[in-house]
């Protein structure tokens, strides 16, 4: 088969009698990017376009492990790009609702040798069919009937997963009580508080609780509203008078001493 722009054509036969020109072709080449990808290694990754929906990564990885060499994975992608694996994984998370796109992809195949990439770009065809020349993929109403089995909850694997998160989760939980317990002061002098033990709430002294109680009466007079209401004018005004009055008498208290204690002196 021709090249096309870099990439090998390479048809996917998916029985034994079926001709070359009729079968789906397959555009593969090495891949190789600007930015290092550690789950695509340079040298060792072989990329594929047009990747059918029916095929599957393990029906792909059992053919290039056999006609090939030996490989270490095989990924889905929706379109080229450097998370579109990680994003196409998502569809495979356990009792999720979310399901693999039935759609054309690529895929990227890693070997544990880069000679694997050019023994992948020297083969004649793909052939997902077994020794008597039956296709290893399903189809039809098989490929159906598997589907809505796969979409059904088995008890036994739920609760096995149920059993091993929650223990996995009171482990963590107990982790973190004992670290509460024993904490200690860090180099700030910030303490970590948990829900129990000695540290289990701010310092009882009589500076903090005071402290506390200051900034709350602060925050309460903050939010209060002076001389909003027509009440709370006039009430301002009269206490205000009081006040005036007050000082006057004072002052004139203070005059009056002042004279009492005056004395004539010409000299």
């Amino acid at each position: 088969m021709p090249d096309i722009e870099g990439y090998k054509v390479i048809p996917l036969r998916l029985t034994a009698d079926r001709a070359l020109e009729l079968c789906h072709q397959i555009f593969m080449r090495e891949h190789f990017i600007r930015l290092e990808d550690a789950s695509k290694p340079k040298g060792r990754t072989l990329f594929l376009l047009n990747v059918p929906p029916y095929v599957s990564e393990q029906s792909l990885g059992r053919f290039f492990r056999k006609s090939v060499d030996v490989l270490n994975k095989v990924s889905f992608a929706e379109r080229p790009g450097r998370n579109e694996s990680e994003k196409w994984q998502k569809y495979n998370i356990p009792f999720s609702s979310s399901a693999v796109p039935f759609k054309f992809k690529v895929a990227y195949v890693v070997f544990q040798k880069s000679t694997g990439v050019q023994r992948s770009l020297q083969l004649s065809s793909i052939d997902l069919f077994n020794s008597d020349g039956d296709c290893v993929l399903e189809s039809g109403m098989q490929l159906w009937h598997s589907q809505y089995e796969e979409r059904i909850l088995d008890e036994t694997e739920a609760q096995a997963r149920i059993d091993k998160f929650m223990e996995a989760y009171d482990k963590r939980e107990k982790k973190a009580l004992e670290a509460a317990k024993n904490s200690e002061a860090d180099a700030d002098g910030w303490v970590t508080v948990g829900k129990q033990g000695r540290n289990a709430g701010f310092e009882q002294k009589e500076s903090v609780v005071g402290r506390l109680e200051e900034k709350i009466v602060r925050g309460k007079k903050k939010k209060e509203l002076d001389n909003f209401y027509t009440f709370q004018i006039r009430e301002s005004k009269m206490k205000n008078i009081v006040e005036l009055r007050k000082k006057f008498e004072e002052d004139k208290q203070k005059i009056e001493a002042l004279k009492k204690t005056r004395r004539f002196r010409p000299f």
